[in-house]
């Protein structure tokens, strides 16, 4: 198998820990919508909707995305997913990695997994979905378990093939989230570990591959995550390409410093606005930072699109990356999450264009970040009012990306480029446009600028060497 198109080869860890490298060695910022059942189908009312790959991968370049994550759940049926203030549905999904041969019914109605049989459908689709995103120049977070679905969605029909009654191996995870708490390798590790090495071989000389080990797992499985890593990383490395490898946050109220402290190369931290640097005990000890609104921003849908983007703008000037928990074509009419059309068993026909404006946003913190020199730009609060800018002050390249929450008045130290000329970008990221452009000269320390009166909110003041960043 070969990976023909798309990147040339695998993201590496970046001298700059904020950031993954390509195969050139210039640091990759990562922007990007992902959805729930952009790799399984889902459905109530045991219907299980069909979804349209190409469309996806098309809204994601249309809005200039370079990353999504396609998820996985591992509950053949799941219970009571909040969609509704009341009454909320269960959904039925397709495509797990096991062959449903029985005998005998699982406890969701269908035949019973036999976990030493793969289903080799359900790597071909995966193996068809990366590479239709490597084409279209998007990495993807491959989750291999997701931990979300077996902490809350739970219920007695929900089919899970690593409970007893539901496969023909007597494997029995004793309920809830068992398959992920043990403290050493037993007969369920080994059935995980031979999937995880059935996905490796699946995916491995395709480039644009980040691994997620899961998300919203309970907390007490910090051993099994420990060994999924190790497990992963140890036959990956007899592979031709060796992938970044990950992690979600844990459940609710678990600290972020168990993310910091552990063996990923990213996480997702609860943290709504990273720090600028997020270390801990682990190897490697730095952590590049890819905020999913999923965890660091939930009830994102109660905001204005203002204070969405706020969010955004934030994090990218604070050195990390931004994901979107894209409800996309899944109907969520709780608190007014999701009014996309036309739904049917609690999938419709296209997307709401509320969130257009965020997702266009992404797209522009990701040509941004190709514009600058992420390889030496670092957080740069002190030299902004706004306490929010990027960039790098040598004494010729200076660079800096300010953004301003509230647009208005704010000042900025050019200190470092005096005797410099300095070219300025206005820009509007409530309409997507480049307002006006110009040079001044550098020196000052505290340089005054004022958002121009065309941009009605927030605002982004782009400043460069005129010689370039270096």
């Amino acid at each position: 198998m070969s990976g023909a198109g798309g990147m040339p080869g695998p993201l590496t860890l970046s001298a700059n820990s904020n950031y993954f490298q390509d195969t050139t060695g210039r640091a990759v910022a990562l922007f990007g919508s992902h959805t729930w059942n952009n790799f399984q189908d889902w459905g109530t009312n045991g219907s299980p909707q069909a979804f349209d790959f190409s469309a996806y991968t098309n809204f994601l370049v249309a809005h200039g995305h370079n990353f999504t994550f396609l998820w996985r759940t591992e509950l053949p049926k799941f219970c009571a997913l909040p969609t509704q203030s009341a009454n909320s549905p269960d959904f039925t999904t397709t495509a797990q990695p096991w062959l449903r041969s029985g005998p005998g019914n699982a406890s969701d109605g269908g035949p019973k997994f036999d976990l030493g049989k793969f289903d080799q459908s359900y790597f071909d689709r995966l193996r068809a979905r990366v590479a239709q995103l490597n084409g279209a120049g998007v990495w993807v977070g491959v989750y291999l378990f997701s931990g979300e679905w077996l902490n809350a969605f739970r219920c007695a029909t929900d089919g899970y093939p690593l409970t007893n009654g539901n496969n023909v191996n007597a494997i029995d995870d004793g309920g809830g989230n068992g398959s992920m708490t043990m403290t050493g390798p037993n007969a369920i590790t080994a059935i995980q570990d031979a999937l995880i090495d059935k996905t490796v071989d699946t995916l491995n000389d395709l480039p644009n591959v980040i691994w997620a080990v899961s998300e919203e797992a309970n907390a007490n499985t910090l051993w099994w995550h420990g060994h999924v890593m190790a497990h992963l990383r140890s036959y990956e490395s007899t592979k031709p390409y060796k992938h970044p490898l990950g992690v979600g946050a844990f459940e609710y109220g678990t600290p972020d410093s168990v993310l910091f402290n552990s063996d990923a190369d990213w996480v997702a931290p609860f943290s709504h606005v990273s720090a600028s640097s997020t270390c801990g005990t682990g190897s490697p000890r730095c952590k590049v930072n890819i905020n999913d609104s999923d965890h660091s921003y939930f009830g994102m849908w109660n905001d204005s699109k203002q204070v969405n983007r706020q969010y955004a703008w934030e994090n990218f000037t604070r050195g990390s990356q931004v994901a979107f928990m894209d409800p996309y074509n899944v109907y969520y009419p709780r608190e007014g999450r999701n009014a996309c059309p036309a739904p049917i068993n609690g999938i419709c026909s296209g997307v709401d264009p509320r969130w257009d404006n965020f997702r266009d946003n992404l797209g522009y913190l990701a040509s941004y970040s190709r514009r600058l020199n992420l390889n030496a730009a670092q957080a740069k609060d002190p030299l902004c009012s706004t306490s929010y800018c990027l960039g790098q002050t040598p004494a010729v390249g200076t660079e800096l990306l300010v953004y301003a929450p509230s647009g208005g008045a704010f000042t900025v130290n050019l200190g470092s480029a005096t005797g410099r000329t300095m070219n300025y970008e206005w820009f509007d990221p409530s309409t997507g446009r480049v307002i006006s452009t110009g040079t001044l000269a550098g020196g000052n320390s505290s340089q005054p600028f004022s958002t121009p009166a065309a941009i009605l909110t927030d605002s982004v003041l782009y400043l460069v060497d005129s010689a370039g960043h270096g």
